[in-house]
């Protein structure tokens, strides 16, 4: 349900079904980071970020709950967006700033979602922008620090009105899809004994469960990149063997984790493949910024005799299977027809927080008590995003850093300026750093022979 009213009041819609899954998870942050080279303007920014708050409406809204703990975005009384200035001294400052985004909560109720920091030098500066997932994904990240660019390098700007798009992932999904009669029915027979029960959960709840989860799980962060020589190399090879960059990469770290993990663990063997669902609505949603991804799950056991290029096209078959409309917006209608504060339980109960035989049982049948997957690749792709804005120039974006307990390790790619840009994100908690470190050098080695460069 879209309602927009006056420009004034702003607009009010009821959240998605996969948006207010996100809601009270304890590690719904989703930072990136970009690097600037020349001077950048406090005041220019801050000026910046009001005009883009502008263009993208969810950068400025708050979620209020209804009685039955439907989350709805207004943007009636919600604060400016953040911006905090740090001094910038090394290059690997942003990490850390980052590492500690990642565990900042955001207060649902006041808003706004989102918050930056600039780690800043006469020369270089890091801009760091975290959201929370509830209203973004990585794509819309990087848009949003291209609109940020836009109007630093060009102060006298006006400013641009998206039109209202169909943000909620209900209202653009083919009419091809549907949820089953009978799991419909099933879901409201659960619904209305959950209801029943009576339990509910507030700010102070999801504090509560922020607090102990970020006390438990200990985030950490590699970032590296390739050169633009090595990307195109990369991407040459790709077309001519016939697979996506995503296949060669997802192969290059399933060899990697099979040689320094093995396979003995279930969990290893499963993949999860992210999937932008901009060109798969069947509304354009252009690039707003919003939720707009969806994924497909597979099981691939990595065969050590086989050859990399044969392997990749193995998993590029296997992945095509799976990318049907089915599958892809399967979630959704899982999602749309539970009841609310039921998926807050779930959080609750997943997390230690809530001993209720229901919710507990419907946890383990989801498989979310589990590992899900020992290694997700999430490519956002070459971005046709310029380089250059009046005097500053953009040099790098890094991908999103994020965190799960559920999927062990979390690769996330994006090439800006002819540059691919890797982020690997994982919980020293979970595993070993100097596992992790194993396993990424000997996937770039996989990778660099594969590719010839």
């Amino acid at each position: 349900m879209n309602d927009r009213t006056s420009e004034k009041s702003g607009f009010k819609r009821q959240l998605g079904a996969r948006e207010r899954n996100y809601l009270r998870m304890p590690n719904a942050n989703v930072v990136m980071t970009a690097r600037i080279k020349g001077t950048v303007s406090e005041g220019l920014l801050k000026s910046a970020v009001l005009k883009v708050r502008q263009k993208h409406p969810l950068l400025g809204v708050r979620v209020s709950l209804d009685d039955d703990a439907a989350g709805w975005f207004t943007q009636e009384g919600v604060p400016e967006i953040p911006v905090d200035v740090m001094p910038r001294t090394t290059d690997d400052d942003w990490v850390q700033a980052a590492t500690e985004e990642l565990k900042y909560a955001f207060s649902t109720e006041t808003g706004p979602l989102v918050r930056l920091v600039l780690l800043r030098s006469p020369e270089v500066s890091d801009l760091i922008v975290t959201a929370h997932h509830s209203i973004c994904d990585s794509r819309s990240l990087a848009y949003l620090i291209r609109d940020i660019m836009v109007h630093l390098g060009d102060p006298d700007r006006d400013v641009e009105t998206l039109p209202v798009t169909p943000i909620a992932i209900e209202d653009g999904m083919p009419s091809s899809v549907s949820g089953g009669f009978l799991y419909g029915l099933i879901m409201k027979r659960i619904n209305k004994k959950w209801a029943s029960r009576g339990i509910s959960f507030d700010e102070d709840d999801y504090r509560d469960l922020h607090q102990t989860f970020w006390n438990e799980n200990s985030p950490r962060i590699l970032s590296w990149g390739l050169t633009e020589s090595q990307t195109s190399a990369l991407v040459s090879r790709c077309r001519k063997e016939g697979v996506t960059v995503n296949s060669a990469i997802y192969t290059a770290f399933l060899a990697a984790q099979n040689d320094v993990q093995g396979s003995s663990h279930d969990y290893l063997n499963n993949v999860l493949v992210p999937v932008d669902l901009r060109d798969r609505l069947t509304q354009s949603v252009g690039e707003a910024v919003g939720f707009y991804v969806s994924w497909v799950q597979l099981r691939l056991k990595y065969a050590p005799g086989e050859s990399f290029w044969n392997m990749a096209r193995v998993f590029h078959k296997k992945v095509k299977q799976q990318l049907t409309d089915k599958n892809i917006f399967a979630s959704s209608h899982r999602a749309n027809a539970l009841d609310p504060s039921l998926k807050d339980a779930i959080v609750f109960a997943r997390y230690g927080k809530l001993d209720d035989e229901m919710a507990l049982g419907l946890l383990k049948k989801t498989g979310l008590d589990k590992r899900m997957t020992g290694i997700l690749v999430s490519n956002s792709g070459r971005l046709d995003i310029p380089v250059n804005y009046g005097s500053l120039q953009l040099e790098a974006i890094m991908p999103p850093a994020v965190y799960s307990r559920a999927t062990e390790k979390i690769l996330e790619v994006i090439t800006v300026g002819g540059k691919m840009h890797l982020t690997l994100n994982f919980g020293e908690t979970i595993i070993a750093a100097n596992r992790v470190e194993e396993i990424r050098e000997m996937a770039m080695k996989y990778l660099g022979e594969a590719a010839s460069w």
